[in-house]
């Protein structure tokens, strides 16, 4: 979850993955791809795929799905369990997953709720060693809240259904335990490993839908419009769905880029799509490629708040209208979690200033590129430099390298701005050239996986040929 620290401060793959997918059609979805059919065989390990069926039932405001997981095991240990998280029972999202059915290669399974309700273990009749893959077929139905107005991830607000990770997704395991961790409000709630998708989605032809992974093919009939949906990797699927969205679209180095903004805000769904595209350049230009044929920036109901998924950044309506100033730095910010998050992966429960301070930190190269070193400059000094002054002169200053639960109302000027100093420290120490070769090796070395903290300072240390405890040490694992 992105905020606005700023604000409330005063108050104290080596190579592109290319993805095979076209522009909407209304005509019967093809035959659902292999995982090899949707991204380079060769450029993507083999990876869990998903396959999903979901139907969104507007007037019972509940998800009806059906679910078949392919899981290679890759742990490099023997399993005796496999773990779901069920992230709709998250008492912040307010929703909830009823799991019906749960069969394990065809056979019924036995299975238990467990992390206050958000993990479900799916007990295996026999170890599964290493290497060797399982399928699970599942069945379940999710509730969604209605909620009037607030900060909105999962739910209908506004006219806009937010629905993200509406069906049983794998945990996180490490090659020692699965991640069970239970987000706090203040931090993303989401750890997962990078999958292959193939989603058939039903809801009211009268919603227009937004959507993780290219749509490949619609079909209407009845009153309502089937999506088929493919693409990967990708972390999680969610959708938005509103009747009242408009879009745009342009291009950026071949990549299709729609904004979709509700009624009476044209003149912000058409900044943020050129902010988009502007910050998809500068981020190409100094990380390397972005992964997907398309991405989409769509207005949510998150109040001046973001939120990022593969393809698809959220961004709070307010932004659109009365905080409308604060617009460029929430795109922009989301923008860059498309490299930090979508393709390199973290634990953003346990260590979330990884991805979030590499985000906020890829916000002053973009201002750089786009605007100058004026800007850039400001940005670090108004957005990071004197919050964290603040945070240290009040002895509310902190260790960087935290759990998301370790910080209450302090975790954006720990987690975003002192880790965006940090980097910003570093990039001083080792010039322009070297530090975005770093952010290059780091993104094609870790590239769908799960990097952590000890990586980056590895392939820091490694590109650079220096010695950076003292700096890392002086920023992340310290506090004044």
């Amino acid at each position: 979850m992105k905020g606005t620290i700023w604000q409330r401060i005063a108050l104290g793959m080596a190579a592109l993955v290319l993805l095979i997918a076209c522009r909407p059609v209304e005509e019967t979805p093809p035959p659902s791809p292999t995982p090899a059919a949707t991204a380079t065989a060769e450029a993507v390990p083999p990876m869990p795929l998903y396959r999903l069926t979901l139907h969104l039932d507007s007037a019972a405001k509940k998800v009806d799905g059906q679910e078949q997981i392919v899981f290679p095991n890759h742990t490099g240990v023997a399993l005796d369990e496999i773990v779901l998280r069920l992230y709709p029972n998250l008492p912040q999202h307010g929703g909830w997953m009823d799991v019906s059915q749960v069969l394990l290669d065809g056979k019924p399974a036995r299975a238990t709720l467990r992390a206050e309700d958000t993990a479900l273990a799916v007990a295996l009749p026999a170890p599964l060693p290493p290497e060797r893959a399982a399928t699970l077929d599942l069945r379940f139905t999710v509730e969604i809240p209605a909620k009037e107005e607030g900060y909105v991830l999962f739910g209908i607000s506004q006219g806009i259904w937010s629905v993200p990770d509406a069906y049983p997704l794998l945990a996180v395991h490490d090659g020692t335990r699965w991640h069970e961790d239970i987000a706090p409000p203040h931090g993303d709630p989401v750890f997962a490993e990078a999958a292959m998708y193939d989603v058939t989605l039903t809801l009211p032809a009268s919603l227009t839908v937004v959507t993780t992974g290219p749509i490949v093919g619609r079909v209407e009939a009845q009153g309502q419009r089937t999506y088929q949906i493919n693409g990967g990797p990708l972390r999680e699927f969610a959708f938005l769905a509103g009747g009242d969205y408009r879009i745009a679209e342009t291009t950026a180095y071949d990549i299709l880029l729609r904004s979709y903004y509700l009624a009476g805000d044209e003149a912000a769904g058409e900044a943020a799509l050129t902010i988009a595209a502007a910050a998809l350049r500068a981020y190409v230009d100094s990380f390397g490629p972005y992964p997907y044929p398309e991405m989409n920036v769509a207005e949510a109901p998150l109040l001046h708040y973001g939120m990022e998924f593969p393809g698809l950044n959220l961004i709070g309506l307010n932004l659109y209208r009365q905080n409308r100033d604060e617009l460029e730095d929430r795109v922009v910010h989301e923008v860059a979690h498309q490299w930090w998050y979508a393709q390199v992966g973290n634990d953003q429960i346990n260590t979330p200033w990884l991805d979030e301070g590499l985000a906020e930190y890829s916000m002053a190269i973009y201002y750089q590129e786009a605007l100058g070193e004026a800007k850039k400059n400001t940005l670090i000094n108004q957005r990071w430099l004197v919050p964290y002054q603040v945070a240290v002169e009040n002895n509310y200053d902190a260790v960087v390298n935290q759990p998301a639960a370790a910080f209450s109302w302090n975790y954006e000027v720990i987690v975003y701005a002192k880790a965006a100093l940090f980097f910003h420290a570093l990039h001083e120490e080792l010039g322009d050239e070297t530090f975005k070769a770093v952010l290059r090796t780091y993104v094609d070395r870790y590239r769908w996986k799960i990097a952590t903290p000890d990586d980056f300072l590895a392939v820091a240390e490694e590109v650079s040929g220096q010695d950076l405890d003292a700096l890392y040490n002086h920023w992340i694992l310290s506090s004044q």
